[in-house]
């Protein structure tokens, strides 16, 4: 009986090792939605490092979009407002984050206020 105690237990901590959580606690899931006549991304839902700047996600998307140097994106939160671009990804989620996620406006021209 010790044997198969011990096989179970071994079976068990197996199978509480398998299950990882989906998004771990330094990132942030993070949904693009573009505005205006900004391309659509293939990909819209990303998993993004909460102390990640504005600035760096605005030269991410950029890059994924595959923008020339001198064309611009411009991110909005809540559709409301565009967001500093020292501003860390987590803290707007904080703030903003509805359902565990952040949702992102980007545009290439300015689209509110």
């Amino acid at each position: 009986m010790v044997e198969e105690n011990g096989k179970q237990d071994e079976t068990a901590s197996e199978t509480s090792k398998k299950k990882a959580p989906a998004v771990s606690s330094e990132k942030i899931a993070v949904v693009l939605r573009n505005v205006g006549n900004a391309p659509i991304l293939q990909k819209q839902k990303y998993n993004v490092d909460k102390n990640k700047t504005v600035k760096w996600m605005s030269n991410w998307i950029k890059g994924k979009l595959k923008l020339q140097e001198n064309e611009q994106v411009i991110l909005y939160i809540a559709q409301q407002f565009a967001p500093p671009i020292d501003q860390h990804v987590g803290n707007l989620f904080d703030c903003f984050g509805t359902n565990d996620k952040l949702v992102v406006q980007y545009a290439t021209q300015p689209a509110w206020g």
